[in-house]
């Protein structure tokens, strides 16, 4: 099964945008980079210095609000 990740940051408003338009029924785990846990786990990625929102989709690594946007529309229409 596909592992999908984002990673936001709080008020963030293109994180905002991505995390309203996520397609009903796609399985997205949402991880605050923030955070102890965010950061260690971004740091696994990474993309600690990446401009958040960041998709991860398994080893693929999505950046750009337009370029998530597209991908989570293609693995919603996969499932």
């Amino acid at each position: 099964m596909t592992e999908i990740i984002l990673f936001t940051k709080q008020d963030c408003q293109k994180c905002d945008h991505i995390k309203e338009r996520i397609p009903e029924g796609l399985k997205v785990e949402i991880v605050d980079a923030e955070t102890v846990d965010g950061m260690a786990e971004a740091a696994y990625y990474e993309i600690l210095e990446e401009d958040m929102p960041v998709l991860v989709v398994d080893e693929e690594v999505v950046t750009g609000a337009i370029k998530i946007t597209s991908r989570l529309k293609e693995l919603a229409g996969s499932i």
